[in-house]
């Protein structure tokens, strides 16, 4: 028995490059499953994005024994990163199996230099995109996403709506779910630290009684944040505030609006917040709202609902696969009477004294993230 699990402690992990432009931290989780399976490199192509520069080193301390490289020769089409070196890279490394994500300039790079063998390595593709998108992709868009599919072993997509479209699509390929989520356990270790900073919140915000709406993201358009301030202003209730967290051009436009509406004095704009004190929000909130016009997926519904916090969201966001009756609602945010009734009936279900809360993703982190490995 022990010369067996000496000979399993001895085997050589498969080696494998993963491309992405830069480290969200609602990625970490998944990387870290990856490089217990894989002696794994991630590359990161644009990694000057807003998305990395404010606490990179932090986000870059939690991946476990996984190696970065940062790939910055080249030049940008707009915001796509287009990167000299990654043929030179591949051969150095001599990967087993390789991951790009999207399709973009990098993955069609990868798709040709296996068209040509240049390099030898099984090859996969990650998309974001939600049904909407699968099914409207055009133009530049659907000419790469045909020409990389075709030189790729398979794809990893976010739902079983989409994974039905590509198998429809693309027979061929192998085709398997794995949605942005963090391991529950990773989230609910913060926990315990959420004491002293939601007193900090009560007494900043002057949340001591009463009932929150919480919404948390970038304040842009696409949001759909004015959608939310009109229906919100058309309820009469004196007992709900809506807290605004995050931060984006939109901000100023936003606060104006609420002034216009006579409601500011119910709208709390509290700033960015990251890590912990971004999480302790949703233990204070009665429920999260994300009323988005679009939104490829919405990982900060996988945040909401492993804190237990019930969720209300746009049926144009990708992450739909994750909310029920029982934990939430889905609605049109762009259908006026519709929002606010579902707004109405949301702040009816779920005010009053907030319960002790268990986790309500109805899927398993661990489930999924075996797709990077079984394939």
């Amino acid at each position: 028995m022990r010369i067996l699990e000496k000979q399993y402690q001895d085997m050589k992990k498969p080696k494998a490059v993963v491309f992405y432009q830069y480290l969200p931290p609602w990625r970490i989780d998944i990387f870290n499953e990856m490089g217990k399976y894989y002696d794994m490199i991630i590359v990161f192509t644009n990694a000057d994005c807003e998305g990395f520069i404010y606490n990179r080193q932090e986000l870059l301390d939690k991946l476990q024994n996984i190696n970065t490289i940062f790939l910055n020769n080249g030049f940008k089409i707009g915001n796509r990163p287009v990167r000299s070196g990654i043929l030179k890279l591949l051969k150095l490394h001599k990967p087993d199996v390789v991951f790009s994500h999207e399709y973009s300039p990098t993955s069609i790079q990868i798709a040709l230099y296996r068209q040509l063998k240049l390099c030898k390595y099984r090859y996969y593709l990650t998309t974001s995109d939600n049904l909407k998108m699968a099914e409207d992709s055009s133009g530049f868009k659907a000419k790469a996403r045909n020409y990389v599919l075709n030189h790729a072993d398979g794809i990893i997509v976010y739902s079983e709506a989409v994974k039905k479209w590509y198998t429809d699509h693309f027979p061929k390929l192998k085709i398997d779910i794995c949605p942005n989520i963090q391991n529950p356990s990773t989230l609910l270790s913060y926990r315990e630290k959420f004491g002293d900073i939601i007193t900090k919140y009560k007494q900043q915000f002057g949340l001591y009684s009463g009932n929150i709406i919480l919404y948390t993201g970038r304040l842009v358009t696409v949001k759909g944040l004015d959608l939310l301030l009109t229906a919100f202003s058309k309820i009469d209730r004196e007992d709900y505030k809506l807290v605004i967290v995050g931060d984006g051009y939109e901000k100023n436009i936003l606060k104006e609006l609420t002034r216009k509406l006579k409601i500011e004095q119910k709208v709390i704009f509290a700033g960015y917040y990251s890590g912990v004190e971004l999480y302790a929000w949703y233990d204070l909130a009665n429920f999260f709202i994300l009323p988005s016009r679009y939104e490829p997926f919405g990982a900060v519904v996988n945040e909401a609902l492993v804190y237990g916090c019930p969720v209300i969201a746009s049926k144009y966001i990708g992450a739909l696969d994750f909310i029920n009756n029982s934990n939430g609602k889905i609605f049109d945010p762009l259908n006026e009477k519709e929002f606010i009734e579902t707004l109405h009936d949301a702040m009816n279900k779920y005010a009053g004294a907030i319960e002790k809360r268990t986790n309500l993703m109805p899927c398993s982190f661990d489930k999924y993230v075996k797709s990077f490995y079984s394939i």
